[in-house]
């Protein structure tokens, strides 16, 4: 999906994940700019992007949604080598890659400038055996592992101005790409774009807010028939309009069997 809500069950992974515009965007008529998809694979494989359309970007929206879905597309296409410890950082980087090749192609088709389509994009592949993530731009991707012990696997890039950042667009974007690999299967994965990043990380190192990151995902394991509803009205809480106005994306992934009856 581009943007919007969804919750996936499996007999493995229990993901729930929502993409809402911020309230900057809604004061001024604009649309979420954010998007992203989860799927879950056989074997066990959950692949999770996400995307962040720029604000300066004409057609960032656009950008941000054919980025998810084209790297996404790739890296379902390559699950068998996603499997394989040693396979998995060429095939995620490639799948950066195949999405900066969409993007290309849409702004040829259009006959636009390539940055009037330019996005963040954040890619991961998680296996019963480790987990591994790549990324271009801001946003983060954080693993849960036992003990409540927190692991950032991606973070926001450290620049020499605020908000600042790299696209997929840009020249040096593929570049400058993040990757991270942990030798552990992970109980929980939670990704996110920058709108949360002053609430969910510590800054500017980078580390996982434990306060914030485990009461969502023992949400997550629990979740019920309305947690699409719930993790919305998170997203729009007065609480989190407070601290931001950007696009807010969240994808929460717990491991069901693992995780329920620990947190129930």
């Amino acid at each position: 999906m581009g943007y919007g809500l969804t919750v996936t069950h499996s007999g493995v992974w229990r993901v729930v994940s929502a993409s809402v515009a911020g309230t900057g965007h809604v004061r001024a008529g604009y649309p979420c700019q954010d998007a992203h998809d989860c799927l879950v694979l056989p074997k066990g494989l959950l692949l999770i992007a996400v995307a962040d359309g720029a604000g300066s970007a004409q057609l960032g929206q656009l950008g941000a949604t054919l980025a998810v879905q084209s790297s996404l597309q790739f890296c379902a296409d390559q699950a068998p080598y996603l499997h394989e410890a040693s396979q998995v950082q060429k095939n995620l980087i490639a799948g950066l890659c195949a999405a900066r090749a969409r993007l290309e192609h849409e702004a040829e088709t259009q006959q636009i400038e390539l940055r009037e389509l330019a996005c963040t994009l954040l890619l991961v592949a998680a296996t019963p055996r480790f987990v591994a993530a790549a990324q271009v731009g801001d946003g983060a991707s954080v693993g849960l592992f036992p003990n409540d012990t927190l692991l950032a696997l991606t973070r926001p890039p450290q620049t020499e101005y605020v908000n600042e950042t790299l696209f997929l667009t840009s020249s040096a974007g593929l570049e400058a790409a993040q990757f991270a690999f942990h030798q552990e299967a992970p109980l929980g994965i939670a990704v996110t774009t920058d709108g949360l990043q002053r609430l969910a990380l510590k800054l500017p190192e980078g580390e996982p807010h434990a306060p914030f990151f485990l009461p969502l995902f023992r949400f997550a394991a629990n979740i019920g028939a309305d947690g699409q509803q719930q993790l919305e009205t998170f997203l729009r809480s007065p609480r989190l309009a407070e601290r931001t106005d950007d696009d807010l994306t969240l994808v929460l992934a717990v491991r069901h069997r693992e995780l329920h009856g620990r947190t129930a």
